[in-house]
């Protein structure tokens, strides 16, 4: 498999970068390097992630989470140059990082 990279972007500041390591469609597994500036919105995507994947998820709880992760306006710029990506869904736990889009 060829390296493909994304970086995690907000508002022009680099979260951290992810390097995929498989595919299980629709899900990309990656790898996950964050910069100092990911522990400022760690928090929240760790809520997304522990509410989506809780033993009964609560509705409310994931709608809140699932909102602040959207007011993050986050992107992911392929290190290819290609189109970023603004419509994704991720999860990351550590350095393992998923998404999809």
């Amino acid at each position: 498999m060829t390296d493909r990279s994304w970086e995690l972007i907000q508002a022009n500041n680099l979260l951290g970068t992810l390097t995929l390591d498989e595919i299980d469609q629709p899900w990309f597994r990656c790898h996950f390097t964050g910069t100092s500036a990911w522990e400022g919105v760690r928090p929240i995507l760790e809520e997304w992630t522990h509410s989506i994947e809780a033993e009964q998820p609560d509705p409310p709880r994931v709608n809140r989470a699932m909102g602040a992760v959207d007011a993050l306006e986050l992107s992911l710029v392929p290190a290819d140059g290609s189109e970023p990506i603004d419509d994704f869904l991720i999860h990351v736990r550590g350095t393992q990082a998923s998404f999809r889009y």
